[in-house]
């Protein structure tokens, strides 16, 4: 992560990142889907370690200062997306990235592709949560894997209370295969 640029290292301390490849195998074929990208560190790990097979594609979604009810505008000062489009443009498999700089509502409105990888770290208001968590299921394929920031990470357990419901609304339809900070799911029918 020597030549990338960012401001934050939350992504290289996440669990994502560090149990990951128990889940996957980087020769596979994958077509990711990422919400909320911020400066990119996620995206260009998934770009460098997984989209080695000539058909895996990554596709990043985030709207960076686009909408005003940002949730992250304290941490938004203009560089983050300029990070973002450098660190995507050095990245190993740059040519295999589509960058859609919407919310994931626009996104979700048009896309028709289904994900065997989802990482979701998007806005983290209830009703963005929501539907996030339940448009990226739709759109994961079988043994998929969906995969969730900011389980336990505080905002009073708001997040994690948001996510419980999903959980609890879709029991016996995936296979819950991280818990900590962050959690992960493998969809099962």
């Amino acid at each position: 992560m020597t030549n990338y640029k960012y401001t934050k290292d939350w992504f290289l301390l996440s669990e994502i990142r560090n149990h990951l490849q128990k889940f996957v195998n980087s020769s596979n074929d994958y077509r990711i889907l990422e919400i909320g990208c911020y400066e990119g560190l996620s995206s260009v790990y998934f770009a460098d370690t997984l989209l080695n097979d000539p058909n895996s594609t990554l596709t990043c979604v985030d709207p960076f200062l686009t909408i005003d009810n940002n949730d992250h505008l304290k941490y938004l000062e203009n560089g983050e997306e300029k990070n973002f489009d450098h660190n995507i443009s050095i990245c190993k498999n740059t040519k295999k990235i589509k960058i859609n700089k919407v919310t994931s509502d626009k996104f979700f409105e048009t896309n028709d592709k289904t994900y065997n990888l989802i990482y979701i770290d998007g806005c983290h208001e209830t009703d963005f949560i929501t539907r996030d968590m339940e448009n990226s299921f739709k759109v994961l394929e079988f043994d998929g894997i969906m995969w969730m920031d900011d389980y336990r990470g505080g905002m009073n357990d708001i997040i994690k209370n948001t996510m419980d419901v999903f959980l609890e609304k879709h029991n016996g339809e995936f296979e819950l295969i991280h818990i900590g900070y962050q959690l992960a799911i493998k969809k099962k029918i």
